[in-house]
This record gives C-alpha cells, structure tokens and sequence, in this order.
C-alpha cells in the first residue's frame, strides 16, 4: 500500500509515496535499507528549489527526521513509559520533543536500542541558521546515527506559570537545555 510520506535528509525535504506495510512505520523504515519515493518533490533546504523526480531510491541511513502522520501502530503493542524531554542536534536540524522509555530503564535509553530510527513526540523541527518556520509534529521518527548532540531537558519549567513550549524555547535560544 502506498502512503505519502515526508522525510528530511541533510539537505533536502522529501515528499512522495512509499510502499509501505500494515505495520508501524518505525518497524517499515528500521526493517528496509532503501525506501522508494514515488512522485517525489526534493525541496533544498537552502534555498527552497524544488526538484519533481517520477522515482527516487534513498537510503535509510541518508534520513535524519520522518514525519509520522496517522500511523499509531497496534495498541496490543504499547508499553508504559516515561517521558524524557529533549533537544537532539540532527545534522542541519534542531529537534525538541520527547523521548519514550520504560519506567526500569536509565535515562535515554532509548537512544541505545536496537533500531535505528527513534519515535519522539510533541516534536518539533527546526532548521539551523534558516528562515523556515518551526514544523510541530505529533509524532516524528528521528535517526539515532546522525544524533551529534542530546540535552535533556528539565521537565518542569523553570517558573511555575510558564508552559512546558515555553521552556523548550528558551532551552533551543540558549543552545541547550538548562
């Protein structure tokens, strides 16, 4: 079944169709070393110059960050867990959001599994010394090989009236957490 699927690359936004399976599209991507986009749109991140390309091959590993849109997987599946509020560097990104792991693990253990690509939630993409807006994503896949740099960050806020985005930003203007 083919899905609409964007992904961002070092220098590039990806977005095209992808034969996809039935399950979560962590396990699809973690379980292919190439995915194939169909109608694909290459958008340089640099100046914004859009490429059309009837079918592309791109290797797993060349993907930073996979936008997650509808696919929650079985709900048979799911484990509790805790929330680990971070910020990642991703190559040309700057990521925020939340990582997952169970209560018995250590801290950002999720980063040390098996699979390549990582789930964090209330995610949000950012792209170093660029004019592009913020993108805010549910759910995003982030590629733990090309994680240069991980801040935890603290889960409450540093003044008790301030939200939880609030802090996230003042955490990416400062260049880390605190």
């Amino acid at each position: 079944m083919r899905e609409a699927l964007i992904a961002w690359a070092g220098d590039c936004r990806l977005r095209g169709e992808v034969d996809l399976g039935e399950g979560r599209l962590s396990d699809e991507v973690n379980d292919r070393d190439l995915l194939t986009f169909f109608g694909a749109t290459l958008e340089a991140l640099e100046d914004g110059h859009e490429v059309l390309v009837e079918e592309l091959e791109v290797e797993r590993r060349e993907l930073h960050v996979i936008e997650v849109e509808g696919r929650q997987g079985d709900p048979i599946r799911r484990l509790r867990t805790i929330e680990e509020p971070v910020v990642m560097e991703i190559g040309p990104f700057v990521v925020t959001g939340s990582l997952h792991r169970p209560p018995s693990s250590p801290p950002l253990a999720s980063l040390t599994r098996w699979q390549r690509f990582v789930p964090v939630t209330g995610a949000r993409i950012q792209v170093v010394d660029s004019t592009r807006p913020v993108i805010a994503r549910e759910v995003i896949l982030v590629n733990r090989d090309l994680i240069r740099k991980t801040d935890p960050v603290a889960a409450i806020p540093i003044w008790a009236d301030e939200p939880v985005d609030e802090a996230l930003d003042a955490a990416l203007a400062g260049g880390g957490a605190g």
